[in-house]
This record gives C-alpha cells, sequence and structure tokens, in this order.
C-alpha cells in the first residue's frame, strides 16, 4: 500500500516538471517568433515606401502585399504572441506552483507579483511630491 503511494506521488511529480519543462519550451519558440516578428516589422517601417509592395510569408506560401497591410498583419500577429506568452507565463506560475504543492515546499515569495498600472504609477507619483 505504501509503495502505491509512492509511485503515485512519483507519477504525479514528475508530470508536473515534463509539463514545465514543455511549457519552458512552448516559452522559448513563440518568444523567439516574437522577435522574427519585430525584426521583420522594423525593416518594413524603417525601408518603406509609399505605395511599393513587400513579399510576405503566409502559411506556406510567399505573398506580395501593400507595405501597410503587411505591417498591420505583423503587428496583429505581434499582439496575438504577446496574448500567447502572456498566457503562458500564468500557466507556468501554476504548474510551478502545483508542483512545490506537491513537493511540500512553501510558496515561492514573489512570484505572483504583478506590474504597477498606470493609474497607481500616477497616484504613487503624486503622493512623492
Amino acid at each position: 500500500m505504501d509503495i502505491e503511494k509512492t509511485q503515485q506521488f512519483l507519477i504525479q511529480t514528475e508530470t508536473a516538471a515534463q509539463e514545465i519543462l514543455i511549457i519552458k519550451d512552448e516559452l522559448v519558440a513563440l518568444d523567439f517568433r516574437r522577435q522574427k516578428t519585430r525584426e521583420a516589422f522594423r525593416a518594413l517601417k524603417n525601408d518603406m515606401i509609399p505605395g511599393e509592395k513587400a513579399w510576405m510569408s503566409v502559411g506556406n506560401m510567399f505573398v506580395k502585399t501593400r507595405t501597410l497591410k503587411a505591417q498591420n498583419l505583423l503587428e496583429r500577429e505581434m499582439k496575438e504572441l504577446d496574448k500567447d506568452i502572456s498566457d503562458l507565463h500564468n500557466k507556468l506560475k501554476e504548474q510551478v506552483k502545483m508542483l512545490r504543492d506537491l513537493e511540500g515546499k512553501p510558496e515561492l515569495k514573489g512570484f505572483d507579483l504583478q506590474p504597477i498600472t498606470k493609474e497607481a504609477d500616477i497616484i504613487m507619483k503624486a503622493l512623492s511630491k
């Protein structure tokens, strides 16, 4: 009976750890894609000639489209990538918390910090004057 509990515990712990590693790999891949998209956007923005068309990859095809439209598509993709990365960060936090709970370790301090909102920043600046 005790051996079964130990095996179950090890399986749960290894599964949670494996999920963390998978999420980290996905984050690296998405961040790489976001960086390449940002580079393409900057290249289009800096070298843009009004009315000119640019080649763009859409899935497995290359399409020639207006530069402004290509910029808009790249901007939209950057926003989607930012959202996906944010969602994965939140999922990673949950997985780490679950793994630490399984291992009986205390909760990480400062792990749930959120960035200061613009409103809070304005209030803090007003109070410090």
